[in-house]
């Protein structure tokens, strides 16, 4: 397949210029979203679903313009839209705590935001990030948050849904308190093969969702043998986008026919206004509306292909 791709990448500017920039990106990164034809409502051949990325909670002071404890509040406000939208389902997309002192401490934080999130009433789930497991193991993660898997699958409506763990070193050994660098990011090829295996099985319209990028290996927050991961995609000929987090300030590619939607950080930025979160409808046709809250401004994008 040829390879071709739109990219839409930030400058190099300053934390400030960021801040009072940082939307007006998102808002316009996808090209011909304006003028996106939305589909017929049709309930059976639509999907909708609540996504944040990076709350990063822990009970700290502000560092870096990130407001730790804000993000209790910020969850807070997202699962009370989510509750009064009733999607499918939620799904935040790593990152949910950043590191504690102790797993006593970090598993206090997690509590603490997860008393907040559970609070949606529908179905919840997770994806790993580096922060997630910079004192967890995986498996503290997992069984403290009530999800079965750090990589599965599932059926909603004429969708397959598939979350993803790039949280492995080139060794393909898990990420593990002190034994990783958050700019070392990999799939392994025993997740590889599942992911393979698991989108030949389905004819269903695929999206996925990871908390590292799959559409840029050479950037910091990328995945590092992204590339044979978009492969598999390609191949599939079913996937029709890709929900990420991880780099703060978000982005927007398409790659050979698929969209690739990184979610800008909650943590980002004090006030509930600054508050990054997204209502996503999904038409099998490869329509996609993004309604944006707080500093995450809405758009639309067009069917790829």
């Amino acid at each position: 397949m040829a390879h071709s791709q739109n990219r839409h990448k930030l400058s190099a500017i300053s934390r400030r210029e960021f801040i009072q920039a940082g939307a007006a990106f998102i808002g316009a990164a996808a090209v011909g979203m304006s003028g996106c034809e939305r589909p017929s409502v049709n309930e059976k051949d639509r999907i909708t679903i609540g996504m944040f990325a990076d709350a990063h909670y822990a009970d700290r002071a502000m560092k870096s313009n990130r407001y730790y404890r804000e993000s209790l509040a910020k969850v807070e406000q997202c699962v009370s839209e989510f509750n009064r939208v009733s999607p499918d389902f939620v799904i935040q997309l790593g990152d949910f705590v950043d590191k504690g002192e102790s797993v006593a401490i970090e598993l206090n934080y997690l509590e603490q935001v997860e008393s907040k999130y559970e609070r949606f009433e529908g179905e919840r789930h997770y994806v790993l990030g580096n922060h997630d497991v910079a004192t967890f193991s995986k498996e503290q993660f997992i069984s403290n948050c009530g999800v079965e898997k750090n990589y599965y699958s599932f059926n909603k409506k004429g969708f397959h849904l598939v979350i993803l763990d790039a949280c492995y070193n080139k060794d393909e050994s898990d990420y593990r308190a002190g034994n990783f660098h958050w700019t070392e990011s990999y799939i392994p090829s025993r997740e590889r093969e599942w992911l393979e295996a698991d989108l030949q099985a389905t004819e269903k319209k695929v999206i996925a969702f990871v908390h590292q990028r799959l559409d840029d290996e050479k950037d910091p927050h990328g995945v590092k043998n992204a590339q044979e991961i978009r492969k598999i995609f390609e191949e599939s000929g079913n996937m029709l986008a890709v929900f990420q987090g991880h780099d703060h300030r978000g982005a927007y590619n398409s790659i050979n026919d698929i969209h690739y939607y990184t979610l800008p950080a909650l943590v980002e930025s004090s006030g509930l206004e600054n508050n990054a979160y997204a209502v996503v409808q999904i038409w099998l046709d490869g329509s996609i509306n993004i309604k944006g809250f707080g500093k995450l401004e809405s758009q639309e994008l067009s069917p790829l292909g």
